[in-house]
């Protein structure tokens, strides 16, 4: 047997080998998939949005308040504080929907969260997007998302607070491929 006729029944073994185990009954999926499947969502992002600086604060105590910066407000509830506490709410300017709280790490009864209602109106939102509030680092790195509920009719999403930080809208929106 020639070289020429070795290499050939070689190649042709390993094609007729791929093709039975191709065929084979048994069906395995891949690790992970190659592409992402229609009505997935994609990755929050931060809603870009045009905000100018605007503050606010005031005594707040166990029977509760209601605190407004920038399009923005807190509520808080009676029972989320066990002693009255000077809160300073802040929206620096810049390109996102960003709320700043003092005292920092100020914490909330579990059983009575604080709500931070954020304005998205003069945001770039996408028709089909969700809008969620996210717990961040000073420098803007999401850390957390909060349980929201996003109002497309009043434009604001309503997010619980258990501890004050700096807190900016997210975005979520499905992908159709």
């Amino acid at each position: 047997m020639n070289r020429r006729t070795r290499v050939f029944s070689i190649v042709a073994g390993v094609l007729a080998a791929t093709l039975i185990a191709a065929c084979s009954d048994e069906a395995t999926a891949p690790s992970t998939p190659a592409l992402a499947v229609a009505g997935t969502r994609r990755p929050p992002i931060l809603t870009r949005c045009r905000q100018s600086y605007s503050a606010a604060s005031a005594w707040i105590g166990p029977e509760g308040g209601r605190l407004k910066a920038g399009g923005h407000t807190l509520n808080v509830p009676a029972g989320a504080l066990s002693a009255p506490t000077f809160i300073t709410m802040e929206t620096p300017s810049g390109n996102v929907s960003h709320v700043v709280f003092s005292p920092e790490g100020l914490t909330f009864n579990p059983d009575y969260p604080a709500h931070l209602v954020m304005s998205y109106l003069n945001c770039q939102v996408a028709p089909d997007a969700t809008q969620q509030v996210a717990y961040t680092s000073p420098s803007l790195t999401i850390l957390a998302t909060q349980p929201s509920v996003s109002d497309p009719a009043t434009l604001t999403v309503d997010g619980k607070l258990f501890h004050f930080s700096d807190y900016v809208i997210l975005s979520t929106y499905a992908v159709a491929y």
